[in-house]
């Protein structure tokens, strides 16, 4: 299963939760775990969805035509 589609799965649950919260079809004693459970499902959504940063790479070398290039730009040939 994909990670954006296991996150989408909890955050329609937590859709469902919330309006079967906001709709007083629950008992006021459920009010608080059904709130804990919504927010629990956004955090594990947002957990899942967040990117893992990566490293900074570092810039690769030219290529030995390049440096050779650059010498002869550094000498500054009239002829080429």
């Amino acid at each position: 299963m994909n990670a954006q589609n296991l996150a989408s799965i909890f955050l329609y649950i937590a859709v469902i939760f919330h309006l079967l919260d906001m709709s007083g079809w629950t008992s006021t004693k459920l009010a608080q775990p059904i709130q804990l459970a919504i927010l629990a499902l956004m955090l594990i959504s947002i957990f899942i969805l967040r990117k893992k940063k990566r490293k900074k790479r570092r810039a690769r070398r030219p290529a030995p035509e390049v440096a050779v290039m650059l010498e002869q730009a550094e000498e500054g040939e009239p002829g080429k």
